[in-house]
C-alpha cells in the first residue's frame, strides 16, 4: 500500500518537473504547485486515529448482537445476555464520571467537577446506581425501537473521541421524520467503547450532570436525594 502510493508520488514530482523545463509560464507553476498541494492533502485525508475508522464498525456490530438477542422470547436469561452484551458496549464508569463533570461536556459553561467531591464508597454507589439504570433504560429504548432501520451517517470527532451519527426510522412510518442518535465512541484500555449517547441532540450525560449539579448544591438535596432519585427510577415499573 505505501509502495503504491511512493510511486504515484514520484510520478507526480516527476511530471511536476517536466512541466517546470519545458513551460515558462507562471500558469504551469501554479499548476505545480496544485499538484504537491493536492498531494499533501491527500496524504493528511489518511492520518484519521485508527479508532475513528473502526467506531461505526463497533456500534454496527453491538447493535446487530443487542438485536439479536432481544429477538428472543422474554426471559430473565435473555434479560442477563443483554446485560453482559451492554457490559461489553458501554463503560459505564466513564459515563459516570462525566455525568458528576469528570471531565466536563465540552457545551457547559462554567462547568465544575463533581466527582472530586465524592469519596471513594460514593463513587461506587452511584457507579452501580447508573449501571442499573443506563441498562435498564437502553433496553427499553431497544425494544421499542426493533421495528426500525437504522441509517448510519458517518463520523466526526469529538475532543478525541468519536461522534457517529445514526438516524432511526419507523419501518410501520416511513413518512414520520427519522429520530437522530449517536453515539459517543472512546478508546478505552478495553477497547472501543460508548460514553454518551445524544438523542436528537440531547445528550445523557449531559443531562444527568445538570440534575446533579441542581441537587450538590441545595443543601434540602444533596448527594443523599441523588441516591434516592436513582433508585427510585431504577425501581419503577416500565
Amino acid at each position: 500500500m505505501r509502495k503504491g502510493h511512493d510511486a504515484g508520488e514520484a510520478e507526480r514530482i516527476e511530471a511536476c518537473r517536466t512541466l517546470r523545463s519545458e513551460a515558462t509560464t507562471p500558469p504551469t507553476m501554479r499548476f505545480c504547485d496544485l499538484v504537491t498541494l493536492w498531494s499533501a492533502i491527500g496524504l493528511l485525508a489518511v492520518a484519521v486515529p485508527a479508532h475513528a475508522e473502526d467506531a461505526q464498525a463497533f456500534i454496527q456490530r453491538e447493535h446487530a448482537q443487542l438485536e439479536t438477542i432481544l429477538h428472543k422470547p422474554d426471559s430473565p436469561a435473555r434479560d442477563a445476555e443483554v446485560n453482559q452484551a451492554l457490559d461489553g458496549f458501554v463503560d459505564y464508569g466513564e459515563m459516570t464520571r462525566r455525568a458528576f463533570g469528570e471531565p466536563c461536556h465540552p457545551s457547559l459553561a462554567g462547568c465544575e467537577d463533581l466527582w472530586a467531591q465524592l469519596d471513594e464508597s460514593q463513587r461506587r454507589e452511584v457507579g452501580d446506581l447508573l449501571k442499573q439504570l443506563v441498562r435498564k433504560s437502553y433496553r427499553k429504548n431497544l425494544l421499542k425501537t426493533l421495528n426500525y432501520d437504522i441509517a448510519y451517517k458517518g463520523m466526526k470527532d469529538q475532543g478525541g473521541d468519536t461522534r457517529v451519527i445514526t438516524e432511526a426510522q419507523d419501518r410501520s412510518k416511513p413518512h414520520d421524520p427519522p429520530v437522530r442518535v449517536d453515539y459517543i465512541v472512546r478508546q478505552s484500555d478495553r477497547g472501543l467503547t460508548a460514553a454518551d449517547f445524544v438523542t436528537e441532540g440531547s445528550s445523557l450525560v449531559k443531562n444527568y450532570y445538570t440534575q446533579f449539579r441542581t441537587k450538590m448544591h441545595n443543601p434540602n438535596e444533596g448527594y443523599p436525594n441523588i441516591v434516592a432519585k436513582l433508585r427510585e427510577k431504577i425501581a419503577k415499573k416500565d
